[in-house]
């Protein structure tokens, strides 16, 4: 990387916002820019994300000559090589040829990755698996997925889909999932899942503070579990502990099979980690291989919510002097 090209975009397509975020290369966020996603239509899609960018150029200043390049963190099914968003269920895309849109009016190279694996970047370079050369990031929140470093490289598959760990199935005849398959992790563990579980349970006559929300038609929230349990509701706490359990369970899976040295765990439902993780390393520690799981670092996100965006851009500080600086 050219010495003068210090900074990098990085732009995080979600369901419900778009941030852009200028980059440095030390992983610091020098400027950002959020607006809201229009789902399903191509050129509201199209503009937003220009919007977005361009008022963050605005918005910092930024010498354009510095800036490496543009790192795209999107969910669903991506082509990394031909910069192509297939589908993206969350934002409502197909076929969103992202790479030729930003490329032809921003006149910036442009890398495209999966969120969890641009995520997975940004936590290996800068976050908690810094230092490391064998880290698998997990993201907990509406679904389950992961990226994975092994060996200091980044594994995506033939078709970027590798890391599908909300998929992995832990009962084969459990509960059907969207992808056509039983028993997927995701439909136990995720924020989803949490969510439906509890109201559910609830309405079948379960003893919790948080009954009385059900009984005024209303439904019980993620955050409302979290604040029950932190006021030592024992079915909120017993949610969140079978949560952990489960992805545990498939945390033990990766550690197996990766023989990794750090697992981070990210997304909106690990703002329950209080409950949820030491459910995790209790499982892990309980079921798994000895000399495989003992000395494994199974901890929290160190860049949070930001660590799609910053990873994003980092897909520009891979396999340079940068990276090998970081790590």
């Amino acid at each position: 990387m050219e010495e003068s090209k210090d900074l990098a975009i990085g732009l995080d397509l979600g369901g419900t916002k778009i941030l852009a975020a200028l980059i440095s290369r030390q992983g610091e966020i020098l400027g950002e820019f959020e607006c809201k996603t229009s789902a399903g239509e191509k050129r509201d899609a199209a503009a937003n994300i220009l919007f977005a960018i361009n008022s963050l150029l605005a918005d910092t200043a930024a010498d354009r000559n510095r800036i490496i390049g543009i790192g795209v963190a999107s969910a669903g099914i991506i082509d990394s090589e031909q910069k192509i968003i297939h589908y993206a269920k969350n934002i409502g895309l197909k076929n969103f040829p992202i790479g030729t849109l930003l490329e032809d009016n921003l006149q910036l190279p442009v890398r495209l990755s999966n969120d969890a694996n641009a995520a997975a970047v940004g936590e290996w370079i800068w976050g908690a698996g810094r230092g490391k050369q064998n880290v698998i990031y997990i993201t907990v929140s509406t679904g389950v997925g992961s990226g994975i470093i092994s060996n200091g490289q980044l594994i995506t598959g033939i078709h970027d889909s590798a890391g599908e760990f909300g998929h992995i199935t832990i009962s084969h005849d459990g509960i059907l999932c969207e992808c056509g398959n039983r028993g997927c992790l995701e439909k136990y563990a995720s924020g989803t899942a949490i969510n439906e579980r509890a109201n559910q349970l609830l309405k079948n006559g379960e003893t919790s503070s948080l009954l009385s929300i059900i009984e005024k038609g209303l439904v019980v929230t993620n955050k409302e579990i979290d604040a029950a349990a932190k006021q030592g509701d024992l079915f909120s706490i017993r949610l969140l502990k079978e949560a952990g359990e489960y992805l545990g369970m498939g945390v033990i899976s990766l550690i197996h099979l990766f023989n990794t040295e750090a697992v981070v765990l990210g997304g909106g439902v690990m703002n329950m980690a209080a409950f949820i993780l030491p459910s995790i390393k209790e499982t892990v520690a309980k079921y798994g291989i000895p000399k495989m799981v003992n000395g494994v670092e199974i901890k929290e996100s160190a860049l949070g919510n930001k660590a799609g965006v910053i990873g994003a851009a980092g897909l520009f500080y891979l396999n340079n002097d940068a990276q090998v600086t970081m790590n």
